[in-house]
């Protein structure tokens, strides 16, 4: 799991989500599936951009009321 901001990668994927919020695999393709989630399709491999990841998180933290992302 990271611990500070700084060691996330600009580029990661599902697998590296994971470990940045502590989720389940399953949880990971989920939240990437979703198509307000910012992410990049290259053929099958998806690329998440850490400035867009924290913006998304940035806007949607707060909208956690209802206990889903």
């Amino acid at each position: 799991m990271y611990k500070n901001i700084d060691k996330i990668p600009i580029t990661f994927g599902p697998a590296e989500l994971t470990a940045i919020l502590g989720i389940s695999r399953n949880k990971a393709y989920e939240l990437v599936n979703r198509a307000d989630f910012p992410k990049y399709r290259m053929g099958k491999k998806i690329i998440i951009s850490k400035k867009h990841f924290i913006q998304w998180m940035d806007t949607h933290f707060s909208d956690t009321s209802n206990g889903t992302f």
